[in-house]
């Protein structure tokens, strides 16, 4: 078959497609009205006459998770409450009421969101079943800092993480620190209640405690651990002298923090990014594309990662027909240093560009974000092939002019080959599929 950017923009909507909430969610809920019974993820309950179910969630995909879950469940569903961004399109029945936060970074409504929600689990009656719907996102849209330090240095200390380059579990470590409800923090508002927590992970290795930070998840943390990391990344000098003040008195008098688990609490991963990256390479091989899938998501920064996949791109032309593709996954770290505007994906596809200018034979290069946000943007990511930059060049476009100023966007805006899904209420890191004909 014929491989166009078209084509490999066509595979990755099919894969947001397949690994939609509304898919996946049946496999894990299921409601026998007739028996009054509930099946979560291998757990069956008979339900009692006065036991209610109760919905919360936060996360990028809370809102399409708790829409199946309602589909499910119907009536039986008491009351739910969500926390999410502002892009969600789904109406919900009006028993579950969903919150508006903020993403990348906090701001005043995060902090009533996550209050709110602190509210509503407290009031949750004893003995009820709790579905607990997170996903990637909820770092930030679940905000609750320590009282001690003040909310405009909890936003610039995001925006520091955020720009620094470092890996996704030490942001969070860092975010845990000076939070009330991270790190597993929410249990202690849960009373005497059965919690399932229905997880869509959105980091590389699929450590509970680290999507979203864990909120319901049971963890501890060291405080001068958290220092450590922050002066070995060169970050302790940048950060508001509140949050210095806060870490170090915490790390002399109680260094060790340690949540409390709760009896009756189970959790599943329902989704993930090697599994979509698996439902990728399902599709294109019944295009009778030969695939060969990475192993590990990716983890780690932009130059490395595009270095592994241009170790990928063949030497010389190949003799086979049919085509031949790569899969990557996962999500690299960036440090922002120009004041352009663009995300990981627009950044990798424009150096991949550099790399697919110097080839003869058809290729193309894709990289996207399963959440249909690229960065502070209003686009997934960006296609190119061998011929991109011929096309950039005509229309007098400097790659690494755009490169330097971290200005990708732009780029692409101008060239053409920005992938627009809009947000897709999913959330399981970036995809990358490098294609060669």
């Amino acid at each position: 078959m014929r491989i166009d950017p078209s084509t490999a923009v066509r595979f990755f909507l099919d894969t947001l497609d397949r690994s939609s909430p509304e898919q996946l969610i049946p496999s894990f809920l299921k409601f026998n009205s007739q028996l009054n019974t509930l099946h979560v993820f291998g757990h069956d309950i008979k339900l009692t006459e006065n036991q209610h179910i109760f919905v919360i969630g936060s996360g990028k995909a809370s809102v399409e998770m708790a829409k199946a879950a309602s589909d499910i469940l119907g009536r039986k569903l008491s009351v739910g409450m969500l926390i999410t961004d502002s892009d969600h399109k789904i109406n919900l029945p009006k028993n579950i009421e969903v919150l508006t936060s903020s993403h990348p970074v906090p701001n005043k409504e995060s902090v009533h969101a996550a209050n709110r929600l602190v509210d509503f689990v407290e009031s949750i009656p004893k003995h009820s079943i709790v579905l607990n719907l997170l996903s990637g996102g909820t770092s930030s849209l679940l905000c609750k800092p320590t009282s001690s330090i003040p909310f405009e240095d909890i936003v610039k200390l995001y925006r520091i993480l955020f720009n620094s380059g470092i890996e996704i579990h030490e942001m969070n470590l860092v975010r845990k620190s000076v939070s009330e409800i991270k790190a597993g923090r929410l249990l202690q508002y849960l009373n005497d209640v059965q919690l399932f927590d229905l997880i869509i992970s959105d980091v590389p290795n699929n450590n509970m405690k680290d999507i979203g930070s864990g909120p319901s998840i049971h963890q501890s943390l060291r405080f001068s651990q958290v220092i450590a990391l922050l002066k070995d990344s060169e970050l302790w000098q940048r950060i508001p002298e509140s949050i210095k003040s806060y870490l170090s008195t915490r790390s002399r008098e109680n260094d060790l923090f340690e949540t409390n688990e709760i009896l009756n609490h189970h959790s599943r991963i329902i989704l993930s990014s090697d599994k979509v990256a698996s439902l990728a390479k399902n599709l294109m091989e019944q295009k009778d594309i030969r695939v060969t899938k990475d192993e590990q998501p990716w983890t780690g920064s932009i130059e490395d990662f595009e270095q592994h996949i241009v170790s990928k791109i063949p030497t010389g032309k190949s003799s086979e027909e049919e085509p031949t593709a790569f899969i990557f996954f996962g999500e690299c770290s960036i440090e922002v240093t120009g004041s352009g505007k663009g995300g990981r994906n627009q950044e990798l596809a424009l150096r991949m560009a550099k790399h697919l200018d110097k080839i003869e034979q058809e290729i193309i290069f894709l990289s996207a974000g399963t959440d249909g946000i690229d960065g502070p943007t209003d686009v997934a990511g960006a296609v190119v092939n061998q011929n991109s930059l011929k096309e950039a060049r005509k229309l007098g476009l400097d790659v690494d002019d755009f490169l330097g100023r971290n200005d990708s966007y732009s780029f692409f805006d101008k060239l053409g080959g920005h992938i627009k899904t809009g947000p897709t209420g999913n959330n399981v890191m970036d995809l990358q599929f490098l294609i060669v004909h």
